[in-house]
């Protein structure tokens, strides 16, 4: 893509950034596809062309061990990327992104720790995406 191309994806969506070969990763996109996301989230793989380009183009480092929330020209990483994903959830969950008020040290320090183990939690199974859920992937 042109640096436009993502410019116009960026100014129309939000964008989480994921490890796509963490089964962790892609049994918490699951959780959140079920959680009725808005039309404005889309998701990317961290190892995709795509979301290389994004990080790219955003400076954003080749930090594996956080999720990536893209808003704009701004990202958010850790624990502040969660509570930002949630604030576009529909369901009841939505609630959570009023967790931001914990301090980054401490919301990021559990964080930490469940990345630290995320590759030892296994997905036996992959998800098969409805027609609907496949046009949030980009």
């Amino acid at each position: 893509m042109k640096n436009k191309e993502i410019d116009q994806l960026l100014n129309d969506h939000v964008i989480v950034i994921y490890d796509g070969v963490c089964g962790f990763c892609d049994t918490s996109i699951q959780f959140i596809l079920k959680q009725k996301p808005t039309d404005k989230l889309r998701f990317v793989s961290f190892q995709s062309d795509l979301g290389k380009e994004i990080r790219t183009q955003l400076n954003i480092n080749d930090d594996l061990d956080s999720i990536i929330f893209v808003e704009g020209d701004h990202y958010y990483k850790k624990s502040k990327a969660i509570f930002k994903i949630f604030g576009h959830v529909q369901s009841n969950w939505r609630h959570m992104k009023y967790l931001r008020f914990i301090p980054s040290p401490i919301s990021d320090f559990v964080y930490s720790i469940i990345a630290k183990y995320r590759y030892r939690i296994q997905q036996n199974s992959c998800s098969i995406l409805s027609i609907e859920e496949r046009k949030l992937f980009i």
